[in-house]
């Protein structure tokens, strides 16, 4: 992400922070939604049989929490751009490996099962076209996943959009997974409005 794109998406996500603690509208997610999210990943985890995962953007580490309901034993890494819930997701999981990084340069020498991300793509970017983000995003995501990819979108399919929200056309979306892999999923009925591309190896 562009030095200007990435200020502007850390200070949205630290301001909210600050404001809502840990709760889903420090995310910009309706309270109770987060589970419908986490769901989709835990579908695809329980699917592939992984037994380690990277959450791209992952925030407070909520969704190895929701994992962990499940009965998922299996290793959690997480990434994300912001300080602030870094801290928070670092207090409340001890020693968990979490570091701030953007997934485009993002190399841990190593790859993972399933590489998810929820969310992190639905911010209108300024200096760079979200397209081009997306697609060397994840690729990346790609590049380091043994089984699969799971990214969850806004939809163009919608009859109103936040302002600084970017949607994605679910159409290219999958045209941009099937470019990585022939074996895609696609799935839109667990939330309106938005929609989750899986990537399979």
């Amino acid at each position: 992400m562009e030095a200007v794109d990435r200020l502007a998406y850390v200070e949205r996500y630290e301001r909210r922070l600050r404001e809502h603690g840990h709760a889903p509208e420090t995310l910009g997610w309706r309270p109770g939604r987060e589970r419908a999210r986490f769901g989709v990943t835990a579908d695809l985890v329980a699917e592939t049989g992984a037994r380690s995962l990277l959450d791209v953007g992952c925030g407070f580490a909520d969704l190895l929490d929701f994992l962990r309901g499940t009965g998922w034993d299996g290793e959690y890494h997480g990434i994300d751009l912001v300080p602030g819930l870094l801290a928070e997701a670092r207090r409340r999981h001890p020693g968990l490996p979490l570091e701030e990084a953007d997934i485009g340069d993002y190399d841990p020498g190593r790859s993972f099962d399933v590489v998810v991300a929820s969310g992190v793509f639905n911010f209108e970017l300024q200096a760079e076209d979200n397209r081009e983000h997306i697609t060397r995003s994840v690729g990346r995501m790609f590049e380091l996943s043994a089984r699969a990819v799971c990214v969850d979108f806004l939809s163009t399919n919608v009859d109103h959009r936040h302002p600084g929200a970017w949607h994605t056309d679910p159409e290219w979306a999958l045209a941009l997974g099937r470019s990585l892999s022939p074996r895609c999923g696609f799935r839109d009925d667990y939330l309106p409005f938005e929609f989750a591309l899986v990537v399979y190896r």
